[in-house]
C-alpha cells in the first residue's frame, strides 16, 4: 500500500492550483501525485474548506470484549495445549461469540498469552534450530551423496 501524501505536499499542490497558468494533467505530474487525487483535494477545498486529511476513522470495534477475553483466560488456565480453533469452539461454547483463529490469536496476545506450546513440544534439535534440525542430527556421518537422487 502506498504512503499517505504529505500535509507540506498537498497544500504545495493546492496553492499551485489556486494561481492557475497549468491545467489540472499539468500539475498533478510536476507534483508527482495523480489527477484523481487532485481533484478530490480541490473539492474538499471548495466544499468543505478543509485543506488537511481527514482524522483516521479508528477501524471497526474488536469482536471479543472484556466479558470474552476473561472467558478465554479461563480457558487457557484450564489446558493451554489447544489450538486456536480449539480455543474458538470453546469461546463459542462459553460466551456464545464466533471467533476466527486470528482472532483468538490476537486475543491471546492482548492477554499476553502465548499462543505457542512448551518448550518441550519444540523438538529436540540443537539449540537456536528449528524444524528439520533434530532430524538431521539422526543421520550423523551421512552426507548429502546419502540422499536418494531422482532423474531430472
Amino acid at each position: 500500500m502506498a504512503r499517505a501524501y504529505t500535509a507540506e505536499l498537498r497544500e504545495r499542490v493546492l496553492l499551485a492550483c489556486e494561481r492557475g497558468g497549468l491545467s489540472r494533467a499539468s500539475v498533478a505530474v510536476l507534483f508527482g501525485v495523480g489527477e484523481s487525487t487532485l481533484y478530490r483535494w480541490r473539492q474538499a477545498w471548495r466544499t468543505e474548506g478543509r485543506r488537511e486529511a481527514k482524522p483516521h476513522a479508528g477501524g471497526s470495534t474488536p469482536r471479543l470484549g472484556k466479558a470474552e477475553l476473561d472467558k478465554l483466560g479461563e480457558l487457557v488456565a484450564e489446558s493451554n495445549d489447544r489450538t486456536l480453533a480449539e480455543y474458538a469452539a470453546g469461546l463459542f461454547e462459553r460466551a456464545g461469540v464466533k471467533a476466527s483463529g486470528p482472532t483468538v490469536c490476537r486475543a491471546l496476545k492482548k492477554l499476553g498469552l502465548p499462543r505457542k506450546k512448551g518448550a518441550a513440544r519444540r523438538g529436540a534439535g540443537p539449540a537456536g534450530c528449528r524444524g528439520g534440525a533434530s532430524r538431521l542430527a539422526g543421520r550423523a556421518g551421512q552426507g548429502r551423496a546419502a540422499a536418494p537422487r531422482f532423474p531430472r
